[in-house]
């Protein structure tokens, strides 16, 4: 029996013509974004429209498993669309960085409010482009839909961190950690060691360092973020080739990373932040565009997952913070590569 056709199939009638004629998945593909796109729009509207945000951004977050744009009935993936699915040219996008500068108020509730009003822009900004991915064959626009909701997505992990009550218990989070992560990859390699593959090192030394690692939720945290020591490779790829001026070309980790994201399933382990913990993460920098703001991102990932890595007494609200950081960053420097 054919599928009762809906408006995520006129939709995908739309999105289609974006796509290159005799790219494989082509149909499937714009499928996916159209669904992608009609999940997102009603919470994006919520948030434009000057709502309450706490429910919308929680349905946003939901759609990030969406946003790789993978299906196993044949939809490619968006790293696969990106490299060979669009005929496009780089965008020269004036979205900010949502990110950088959370932590700059200094109390938690300015820092909400900060992270509210910029969910709210993001949301502005992926509505004005989806309506014109719908009206006319434009892979640019479609490509800015994406890039939007990506960063708006971003927010929306950002966001239980500040509006949770404040775990008292919270405790102190690691040094930075991304040049020792980038020292040991370094290490590695020389020695033959695959990075990659040393999950099962890094659960049993984070088990035997952090009391944390017993929570009952610990398991489904850890299943969802082993893949970041591959993550890790592809940050430093991608922030190395930034800072010569290129883009590296290996996207599906970083697609992958942001597909797979299920906080859901650690509920119990997420809670408020303190405020410094927002500054430490989210300072207050200049602002960068393309490549700058690429590798400035992939350095913030790499730092995340530098901490994990090196974890030692580490609250179960420091391990979900870090996460939800990782998730951010990673999705802010995917929506840069959309644009590159």
């Amino acid at each position: 029996m054919a599928e009762e056709r809906g408006p995520q199939h006129d939709l995908a009638d739309a999105l289609v013509k974006a796509l290159r004629e005799g790219f494989p998945g082509r149909n499937e593909a714009a499928l996916q974004l159209a669904e992608l796109i009609l999940d997102a729009t009603g919470p994006a509207l919520e948030l434009a429209g000057g709502r309450p945000v706490e429910e919308a951004l929680a349905e946003i977050e939901l759609c990030a498993t969406g946003i790789d744009v993978y299906s196993w009935v044949g939809a490619p993936g968006w790293d696969e669309v990106l490299a060979r699915g669009l005929s496009k040219g780089a965008i020269q996008s004036a979205a900010p960085d949502p990110l950088w500068g959370l932590g700059a108020p200094a109390s938690r509730e300015a820092q909400r409010a900060l992270c509210e009003d910029r969910a709210r822009d993001q949301a502005r900004r992926f509505l004005s482009a989806a309506r014109q991915a719908a009206a006319r064959t434009d892979p640019e626009v479609l490509i800015s839909a994406h890039a939007a909701l990506l960063r708006l997505v971003a927010l929306s992990a950002i966001h239980p961190l500040l509006a949770l009550p404040e775990d008292g218990e919270a405790g102190a989070l690691p040094a930075p950690g991304g040049d020792a992560l980038v020292r040991e990859m370094d290490e590695r390699a020389a020695a033959g060691s695959d990075f990659a593959s040393a999950q099962q090192e890094w659960l049993a030394r984070l088990q035997a360092d952090n009391p944390a690692t017993g929570e009952p939720s610990f398991g489904a945290f850890f299943a969802g973020s082993s893949q970041a020591l591959r993550l890790a490779l592809a940050l430093r790829a991608f922030r190395d080739a930034a800072r010569a001026g290129t883009v590296a070309t290996d996207l599906e980790p970083l697609v992958g990373a942001t597909g797979a994201w299920q906080p859901v399933r650690w509920k119990e382990m997420r809670k408020g932040i303190p405020a410094a913990w927002t500054a430490d993460l989210f300072p207050e920098k200049e602002p960068a565009l393309g490549l700058g703001g690429l590798a400035r991102n992939c350095e913030a990932g790499l730092d995340a997952i530098g901490r994990l890595w090196a974890a030692k007494s580490l609250s179960a609200t420091g391990f979900s913070a870090l996460a939800c950081d990782l998730f951010a960053r990673s999705a802010c420097a995917l929506a840069i590569v959309d644009e590159l």
